[in-house]
């Protein structure tokens, strides 16, 4: 692992992470709440429209999470719909959520939250974790995060748009893809 100058929302220190071979663009640090579940991850670039994620997602000084409040099922009628709109660069953006830390320790901790808390759990949901993410001082809905663990769709996705991406993943870190699409 290495040092990252970036900083984790609620540690002033420095963030290691264990992504040594990947190269992404990192966008933000952030913590995912699901249930009483919380975990540190580090949100990197895959494709689509960046601008989409610094409008939906919370800013880092903030410390705010991204909770999941509701789940969509990995099936095939809700698949497509999400395909659909991944089909034009600009409606999208694609995300890879990888466990941060502190220190080794603290990644490790990270890495553990993230498979049992939400790994696992969408998992055994067969779903997608949602975020509707409205429009700052309103309640109307303008961007759709959505969290898929690791999954037919999200391995079929990853391979095609970065395809030496899914083998670096697999063999270093447990990993979400997250797509965010305007309403």
């Amino acid at each position: 692992c290495r040092r990252d100058l970036t900083r984790c929302h609620r540690h002033p220190q420095p963030v290691l992470r264990c992504d040594q071979t990947l190269n992404l663009t990192t966008l933000d640090f952030g913590h995912l709440a699901l249930k009483n579940d919380t975990a540190a991850v580090q949100l990197h670039f895959v494709s689509g429209n960046n601008v989409l994620a610094h409008r939906s997602l919370p800013p880092p000084e903030g410390g705010a999470f991204l909770r999941i409040a509701q789940r969509m099922r990995l099936e095939a009628s809700q698949l497509e719909g999400v395909a659909r709109r991944m089909t034009a660069e600009n409606e999208y953006c694609l995300l890879l959520a990888l466990p941060c830390g502190l220190d080794q320790e603290d990644v490790h901790n990270q890495t553990h939250a993230l498979k049992t808390g939400f790994i696992t759990y969408l998992q055994a949901k067969q779903a997608a974790g949602i975020i509707n993410v409205p429009n700052p001082g309103s309640n109307q809905v303008t961007y759709v995060v959505q969290i898929f663990p690791p999954c037919e769709f999200s391995e079929s996705h990853l391979s095609h748009l970065a395809p030496d991406l899914l083998n670096s993943i697999s063999n270093i870190s447990p990993h979400l893809m997250i797509v965010i699409a305007s309403v």
